[in-house]
């Protein structure tokens, strides 16, 4: 963005590059592995999803408020104009937040295996709340940056942990209908979600769908603290 002189769809031209990249080792390199069920060609089918046991719907009905509490990260772009980013400077903020996903993600995994998931969840929700409470006071770049790292500890303290305890929760056969139901069931919520975050930040300022969002945070730690706890390994 700096070196093109904020001109947006040169940054996407290039950003053409990695995406062939990608295609090349998914085309040539990556082989699919040897299936213990035969596998059933079709479309996905409601009745697939009603053979998820109730583990896996609790599952998914937990990442669903966790989703609904992190919304879309362009609102966390947005508030990087209000603290006194410059537009050119604004993705740095997803790579300071990305950096610390990265750096957390392999750590609280191998954790995972020891402990469980439970607690490592209340602590990326402790994160999450941290996240918004800081990003709904940012005024300036640091204190918003602050927000961005907190948002990073979330993401890496929960992304790998959701999809171990789907799995774990899942027989092989029907593990692909559970992660079909479980993006399909994420993806509303995310979509409710932005809306209703995108609704406040219009009628009441900015702050306000960060702070409905560490609420919706903190309700979802209490509901992982009532839940049973459950050693999944990723």
């Amino acid at each position: 963005m700096i070196a093109f002189a904020g001109d947006i769809q040169s940054v996407y031209w290039i950003a053409v590059l990695p995406a062939v990249l990608c295609m090349i080792v998914l085309v040539f390199l990556v082989k699919e592995p040897a299936q213990t069920h035969p596998m059933k060609r079709g479309d996905f089918r409601i009745a697939d999803a009603l053979r998820l046991n109730r583990a896996v719907w609790g599952a998914i009905g937990l990442a669903s408020v966790i989703m609904l509490a992190r919304f879309s990260e362009a609102f966390v772009l947005l508030k990087a104009l209000g603290a006194g980013f410059l537009p050119a400077w604004v993705p740095l903020s997803l790579v300071v937040m990305h950096a610390a996903y990265s750096l957390t993600a392999f750590p609280v995994g191998r954790l995972s295996d020891r402990l469980g998931t439970s607690g490592l969840l209340i602590w990326s929700l402790g994160f999450l709340v941290a996240a918004h409470l800081t990003l709904a006071l940012a005024m300036t770049p640091w204190v918003y940056v602050l927000g961005t790292v907190f948002w990073g500890l979330h993401m890496g303290f929960s992304q790998g942990l959701l999809g171990a305890i789907i799995a774990a929760a899942t027989p092989d056969h029907l593990k692909g209908s559970a992660f079909g139901t479980f993006n399909l069931v994420t993806g509303l919520v995310v979509f409710l979600g932005n809306t209703l975050a995108g609704w406040l930040w219009h009628s009441t300022g900015s702050a306000t769908p960060f702070l409905v969002g560490a609420g919706i945070s903190a309700v979802a730690m209490i509901l992982i603290a009532m839940r049973k706890p459950r050693r999944t390994r990723l």
